[in-house]
């Protein structure tokens, strides 16, 4: 079964997890995790997190700053067989996560990335293309 976690300072995670749930889809597998709140240990929930998951699990682990402290706790996670860790999560990249095939293989994980970075657009010069039709 695959899974996602999402992890970030403050309420971030969540807030994704919500505005996912605005979608339609389904987040039974999606979890997220704050950290720096008063509401939990990230350490804490983290450790009750890794001991949830079966060894057939794929896990999609989401966090939101590269090296920051977040993205720290789950690097030791990454020698787990079918676990994949992304950072700089977006709501473009966890769209396209949420809705990956399960039998879904390595390439278009990777690709979470990718629709990642295509979701970032500097709109001041961004030109779409405009069709001949509505010249």
């Amino acid at each position: 079964m695959r899974k996602l976690l999402l992890v970030s300072h403050g309420d971030f995670a969540k807030g994704l997890r919500n505005t996912l749930s605005v979608f339609g889809v389904d987040l039974s597998n999606v979890t997220a995790v704050s950290a720096y709140t008063e509401s939990k240990d990230p350490q804490s929930a983290l450790s009750s997190y890794w001991q949830s998951l079966a060894d057939e699990d794929q896990l999609l682990i989401f966090t939101d700053i590269l090296a920051g402290s977040v993205n720290q706790y789950v690097m030791p996670e990454m020698t787990r067989p079918n676990t994949y860790i992304f950072t700089g999560m977006n709501l473009p990249m966890l769209l396209q996560a949420v809705c990956l095939p399960e039998d879904a293989g390595i390439d278009a994980i990777r690709g979470l990335a990718d629709a990642g970075k295509s979701g970032v657009v500097f709109m001041n010069e961004y030109h779409p293309a405009v069709g001949s039709d509505d010249e």
